[in-house]
């Protein structure tokens, strides 16, 4: 499971196509109880033999004495797991490092009888790039700056772990048998929903978009076209067209208690057809529909007042051509940092602001 928590939190234990476990469902959206459950301590030897390590091979005992000759930071680690997907550990090391050794331990200092050896080669072979469902088709390309770390440790979970607190111990190695000082991070897996405010379909009304100080607004149906410049026609007569334009379209998200959520969005895109337009001397433009829709699961972290959401299912439509892509639970698609997520009443909003390029942009949404 590749994730960006470095800020976040947000998903559930409901997966697509089958039902949750009655003992941590709580489809009446009682966030007293979902954070009760957040708080049952997890004992290291449960969680060490539940967890599945790609490129790791568990052995008894203990991971071997460092020598603490090389460097391990792993201060960027997620702090949260995901029901049936795990968490992922951010590591950065002075060295080239090739494996770790991970021990899982409980909040009252109970070390498992196990250890994992990883192969941080073959681990990382499992990452999968990650998405924002609150951005629109025309902002998919944006570039957004984010610490690119040394390695990546995908931990994944079968479905026999539960909402609770672990903590695991981890030290790192390279190709001459050097290791790290051990690193301590401790965890808590999130259960599915848990904050009934967010419950309920939105509607996609306006996107905000702000560059160099300059704020420009669409509402739905709304046109956004490229500069005009000079194009001339085949009787050389000069006319003004704009050579791509952008129609956004309906969209909604909804929340359920359950902790499962859907969404859809549909826009248009117009190209400047050169030469029918030169032809007519007036400007002609090829449509292209522009869809996405999907599921998936929703967590809400009451620490960090932030939300996850974690995509099962996802259709692609662009100018008729589909592509459905399915992803079973511990290899879910993507998880979507969205920490400028807010719900006030029946307004739900979502800012992402990138300060070094002077960009940002804000989507709006009413509660139906």
């Amino acid at each position: 499971m590749k994730n960006t928590f470095k800020t976040l939190a947000l998903a559930s234990i409901v997966f697509l196509g089958s039902c949750s476990n009655d003992e941590t469902t709580t489809p009446d959206g009682n966030e007293q109880a979902i954070e009760e459950l957040e708080n049952t301590l997890l004992q290291a030897n449960d969680v060490a033999d539940n967890v599945v390590i790609p490129g790791g091979t568990k052995n008894d005992g203990t991971p071997p004495t460092p020598n603490e000759l090389i460097s391990l930071d792993v201060s960027s680690s997620s702090t949260v797991a995901l029901l049936g997907e795990g968490f992922d550990v951010s590591i950065n090391s002075n060295a080239n490092i090739t494996g770790a050794y991970l021990q899982f331990k409980s909040n009252d200092g109970q070390v498992s009888d196990s250890y994992y050896d990883v192969d941080l080669n073959a681990n990382s072979t499992t990452s999968k790039t990650t998405r924002n469902l609150f951005k629109s088709n025309k902002l998919k390309s944006s570039i957004f700056s984010k610490q690119v770390d040394d390695a990546t440790l995908d931990v994944d979970f079968n479905l026999n772990i539960e909402p609770g607190t672990f903590c695991y111990v981890i030290c790192v190695y390279d190709a001459e048998g050097n290791i790290s000082a051990p690193e301590e991070v401790c965890v808590t897996v999130e259960s599915w929903g848990g904050n009934n405010d967010v419950v309920g379909k939105w509607n996609f009304t306006k996107r905000e978009e702000t560059l160099n100080e300059e704020t420009s607004t669409l509402l739905v149906g709304e046109e956004d076209c490229n500069e005009v410049t000079s194009f001339f026609c085949d009787s050389q007569e000069e006319i003004e067209v704009s050579f791509y334009c952008y129609i956004t379209g309906d969209a909604f998200i909804r929340f359920n208690d359950n902790g499962t959520f859907e969404f859809a969005s549909n826009d248009t895109s117009k190209n400047l057809n050169q030469d029918a337009t030169a032809a007519a001397c007036n400007a002609i433009y090829d449509e292209f529909e522009d869809s996405s829709s999907g599921s998936g699961q929703w967590a809400y972290n009451s620490d960090t007042e932030t939300f996850i959401l974690v995509i099962y299912e996802v259709e692609y439509n662009y100018n008729g051509q589909t592509q459905t892509y399915t992803y079973e639970p511990g290899e879910a698609e993507a998880f979507v940092e969205t920490d400028g997520l807010k719900v006030e009443g029946n307004k739900l909003t979502y800012e992402e602001v990138i300060e070094e390029e002077g960009y940002g942009y804000k989507v709006y949404y009413e509660k139906e």
